[in-house]
């Protein structure tokens, strides 16, 4: 039984006063945000400010028109490549945004298997090393389940140079959803030209050539509890 106090559908639900002992809807996303490799503090919504010189605004304009369409941008197959060299200024938190937003829009007709991934590349890596030698259960899971998720999300992705074996496999992976019109979202703390020294002339094309190319500019704002 979930209650007003750990449920992370209280405050945006219209049944705030709500006792029963079973809730379809918060069942249902629990199960689809663990099957996408999210927190339970990553479930809850996220409110997300612009600065007071509003940088920023007409890219959280243009992140709030896809996230209202993610339906469209799902089925489409899009890509988002979000990034900036200013940490905290959003660019995981709208990602999170985006995956709630899909869950919100299918939960009701999705069955119970795994519709998006959110994967933290620099972990993705460390795992995949330690796999060669011991089998990692969170690499089996990510290979098993990536090329049917409608939607995967790559987290700082390009935070370190890869190895010949790192950038097959992320490489092989990627082109992969994108043969098939699956959706992506990737996020960057890098310049593109550092983002293009990090992982290389071919996975550089694939993020950035295909993708909508959206540069955040705005300061650190965690901490920053103000609605957008």
């Amino acid at each position: 039984m979930e209650n007003k106090n750990n449920c992370f559908l209280f405050n945006e639900c219209n049944h705030r006063d709500c006792n029963k002992d079973f809730c379809m809807r918060l069942y249902k996303l629990n199960y689809l945000y663990g099957l996408a490799l999210l927190s339970q503090q990553q479930r809850k919504h996220i409110s997300l400010v612009i600065d007071d010189d509003e940088t920023d605004k007409e890219e959280f304009q243009n992140l709030k028109s896809i996230e209202s369409n993610i339906l469209r941008f799902v089925e489409n197959g899009e890509n988002l490549y979000l990034h900036s060299r200013i940490c905290g200024c959003g660019k995981t938190s709208w990602a999170l945004r985006m995956i709630q937003a899909y869950f919100n829009k299918i939960w009701q007709k999705s069955g119970l298997v795994c519709r998006a991934l959110f994967i933290n590349v620099p972990r993705f890596l460390i795992e995949l090393k330690d796999n060669i030698s011991t089998k990692s259960g969170y690499i089996t899971y990510i290979k098993e389940n990536v090329l049917n998720a409608d939607l995967v999300v790559w987290d700082e992705i390009g935070s370190k140079g890869l190895t010949q074996y790192e950038h097959e496999n992320i490489l092989n992976l990627l082109n992969a959803r994108l043969d098939m019109g699956k959706a992506n979202i990737y996020t960057s703390n890098l310049s593109n030209e550092e983002l293009h020294d990090s992982v290389g002339d071919r996975l550089y094309s694939r993020i950035v050539n295909n993708s909508i190319d959206i540069q955040l500019n705005g300061a650190d704002k965690r901490g920053i509890k103000n609605e957008l």
